[in-house]
């Protein structure tokens, strides 16, 4: 470890490591007293003579109907954990392709030190970031509101910390994907909508339309309707952050984030190993790269979009006509994405002029 290499990162980045610390605190403070107001308000309704005397005859609640109203679960008081997934991408730009276009990597790379080195310290303060700070901010959040609220209302210890284990997770995969962004990408402006398309899809497109594919066609070769085939609309791949936000996540989702933020930052490193100095303001700092993201962004874009919007009646047989209407429309997709891709790839500098 590097002391002068910390130093640096620290003084390049210390307002913005800052900011998002003091602005996280602010947002749990919020959410923590916004909670014990609302939990207040709503318990001393239900004990006012207001309530009893609507709570007569046949809509009548009892004390479990009551008690169940009032019981709060993580996902009741998230706050603006959600908005923060946006945060550490912008961090990550902003470490990587924003310091490229701001043309301070030149005075890192002429540091007596190799790009290994530069490529672990950049990480090193953001991860102290999601792994310390921000878990032991949700933790005081939470024992703000466990001391306010009665035990009886509340989501048991197990559950909290699940909650506060996910969003660390999904705040490190929303930060290594804009890390793995910014080193393959050399414009600030494409990073940005491909890192914040890549978030955006990933959590509220891509689960979903997966499992409509795979449960359409499958339902489909089968010769059942869609009520048959997935058992009661069961998600195959359940979508990202629901499971998280509705204070649940089983094991396998949390492999799924570890193992892509793992990916992202071999990507990252690899991409920064390989980049050229000379392909900043580029669309790619590597040429080797344009076949296989044009394939795989293609195939990626396709799959979001046919599964998402691929429309069948959940009761009734899917029909030989609708499943190759599925399947044309998604190789239009294809071919328009991938077009689209090869003009990025290969004409960057042609639509740049324009």
């Amino acid at each position: 470890m590097s002391t002068g290499l910390l130093f640096k990162e620290w003084r390049q980045n210390a307002w913005i490591f800052l900011f998002i610390v003091i602005a996280f605190i602010g947002s749990e403070a919020m959410t923590a007293t916004n909670t014990v107001d609302m939990f207040n308000q709503n318990y001393k309704y239900y004990q006012s003579e207001e309530f009893q005397k609507v709570n007569v005859d046949d809509q009548q609640l009892t004390p479990n109907e009551i008690k169940m109203d009032l019981s709060l679960t993580p996902y009741d008081f998230e706050g603006n954990l959600a908005l923060f997934f946006y945060v550490f991408l912008f961090l990550g730009l902003k470490l990587t392709v924003f310091e490229k276009n701001k043309q301070m990597d030149y005075f890192t790379y002429g540091l007596p030190y190799s790009k290994n080195q530069i490529f672990w310290h950049k990480l090193l303060i953001p991860s102290l970031i999601i792994f310390i700070i921000v878990p032991l901010i949700i933790s005081l959040r939470f024992m703000y509101i466990y001391q306010q609220i009665p035990e009886l209302y509340l989501p048991n210890v197990s559950d909290s910390s699940m909650y506060i284990a996910s969003f660390s997770l999904l705040f490190l995969f929303s930060f290594t994907l804009a890390i793995a962004v910014g080193y393959l990408v050399g414009d600030i402006i494409a990073a940005g909508l491909v890192a914040i398309g890549a978030v955006a899809s990933f959590f509220y497109m891509f689960p979903g339309a997966t499992t409509n594919l795979i449960v359409g066609f499958k339902a489909f070769l089968e010769g059942k309707s869609l009520a048959d085939v997935d058992g009661g609309a069961v998600m195959l791949f359940s979508a990202l952050p629901t499971p998280l936000l509705s204070g649940s996540m089983v094991i396998s989702e949390f492999i799924v984030l570890i193992a892509l933020s793992i990916l992202m930052i071999i990507i990252g490193w690899y991409a920064l190993k390989t980049a050229s100095l000379e392909n900043n303001g580029r669309f790619l700092m590597n040429n080797k790269f344009r076949m296989p993201i044009l394939i795989i962004g293609s195939i990626y874009i396709t799959i979001c979009l046919g599964g998402h919007y691929s429309k069948f009646n959940y009761e009734s047989l899917i029909t030989t006509t609708q499943a190759v209407t599925l399947l044309v429309k998604m190789i239009l997709i294809f071919i328009v994405t991938a077009t689209a891709f090869w003009f990025l790839m290969y004409k960057w500098k042609t639509i740049k002029k324009l």
